[in-house]
């Protein structure tokens, strides 16, 4: 046995960055929740009611342009809010995981559009002939991106038939009998009308050796894409508010509901007391230290929510003037050089928050966008070409609509925006729109 010693650098969080950035990460319910659990067991802190909320961010003003008039739109702003309360999507699940196992480009192509011909209920509504003519491949590679994509979560899914869908589970889950895959390929009529003795007359086998396959069989799911399309609308609280002043912006951090916390001068001046027992002294110190960090962590956290929300503002006034569409590319990064902070700390503020802007709520996320090129090099924002994509789907002959190859080609040609058409059928998806098969009016 030998004894060596190492020299090593190793970058390590401190416990009261921890809590900054943990503070940082929270949307405004959560942080409530947090500071009143704080406020109940730590006798160091008390709630107060001042007459200014001193932990209230001043408004920050700027000038702007006149106000055009213009305003994000109903309908738009309708689809907007309908994408921050909707939970994750089928198609979400499924390109995620695509993108996991998809070994080449063309696999990844065919799988996208086979994906997003995949209905609400998780089966495949285009027959694979029409997925090949659209793509102009051989039916063979098609049939192998299907299999692949009938392996994923949920069980079942891209399944043709509910006899189909069935029986990809039956073989995920290694069931093999030959006589349970009889029953799903022509019996299921007389298993929905409940006709196990017929069935097993059918298939010339006892009925107490069919009843535990039809248990099993009965336990499966018919419609595996159903738990990913129901709606769940839940309450959105702006964690950052900007509002029109006359000529200027007034931008809040809002602190509806949190607690004004102090801490509580009682036991401070316990604290200082000499007659004091040691193990009294450690316990108040550690609250007075907890009590303290929690303080600074939420300073920090409106400060740095007030310098993100200040370049948005410099950045994006088109975008809170007139919608979402006018978005300008602004990064992660871009952002955090700005205000001389790290990438990672900008995203951690900007994750789960939300802006109240004059024309309504919006994902603060949704003010990034990333680049892209123009023929003349000039940047274009993602979000804008993911507006152009909608106007051109939406104002397409629904007898004869649009591929993503046809996008493509529009906006190169109408507005000399160079965007391929992987990319495209990746914006669609983003936008829930289902391809061209599915959209045709037959």
């Amino acid at each position: 046995m030998e004894l060596r010693q190492k020299i090593e650098l190793k970058r390590l969080l401190v416990p009261e960055l921890r809590q900054s950035l943990k503070i940082l990460t929270l949307p405004l319910t959560d942080l409530k929740a947090i500071t009143e659990e704080e406020l109940n067991n730590n006798p160091l802190l008390e709630e107060s009611q001042p007459k200014d909320n001193a932990l209230k961010t001043a408004a920050s003003k700027y000038n702007r342009l006149p106000s055009s008039g213009n305003r994000l739109q109903g309908p738009d702003l309708d689809f907007r809010i309908s994408l921050l309360t909707k939970k994750t999507s089928l198609q979400d699940v499924l390109l995620r995981q695509l993108g996991m196992f998809a070994n080449t480009d063309e696999e990844l192509n065919i799988g996208q559009e086979i994906i997003g011909n995949i209905d609400e209920n998780g089966y495949l509504k285009a027959t694979l002939e029409e997925i090949t003519h659209t793509l102009n491949l051989t039916p063979d590679k098609v049939e192998k991106t299907l299999k692949l994509i009938q392996q994923f979560d949920p069980p079942g899914v891209a399944g043709r038939t509910v006899s189909e869908c069935l029986l990809i589970q039956l073989e995920l889950a290694n069931e093999n009998d030959p006589l349970i895959r009889k029953i799903v390929e022509s019996h299921l009529n007389d298993l929905a009308k409940k006709n196990y003795s017929y069935i097993a007359k059918a298939l010339k086998e006892p009925l107490d050796k069919v009843e535990p396959l039809i248990k099993k069989i009965l336990k499966l799911d018919p419609k595996p894409g159903r738990n990913y399309s129901a709606e769940e609308t839940y309450r959105i609280i702006p964690d950052i508010i900007i509002d029109e002043k006359d000529e200027d912006w007034e931008v809040t951090v809002n602190n509806e509901d949190i607690p004004t916390l102090n801490i509580n001068k009682d036991y401070l001046q316990m604290l200082k007391k000499s007659n004091i027992d040691s193990q009294t002294k450690e316990f108040l110190k550690n609250k007075l230290a907890n009590a303290m960090e929690l303080l600074r962590a939420i300073s920090k956290r409106q400060r740095t929510l007030k310098k993100i929300t200040e370049i948005i503002i410099e950045t994006q006034t088109d975008a809170i003037k007139e919608g979402l569409a006018h978005l300008k590319p602004l990064t992660f990064k871009e952002l955090a050089q700005k205000i001389d902070m790290h990438e990672s700390t900008v995203c951690r503020a900007v994750m789960n928050k939300y802006v109240k802007i004059p024309s309504g709520i919006v994902a603060l996320k949704d003010f990034f966008s990333s680049h892209i090129h123009d023929q003349n090099g000039q940047s274009v924002s993602s979000v804008h070409v993911k507006t152009l994509i909608k106007e051109l789907i939406e104002q397409e002959d629904k007898k004869n609509p649009l591929s993503d190859l046809n996008i493509s080609n529009v906006l190169l040609k109408e507005k000399n925006l160079n965007v391929s058409r992987r990319t495209v059928a990746k914006y669609r998806e983003e936008l829930k729109i289902l391809s061209s098969i599915f959209r045709k009016i037959r």
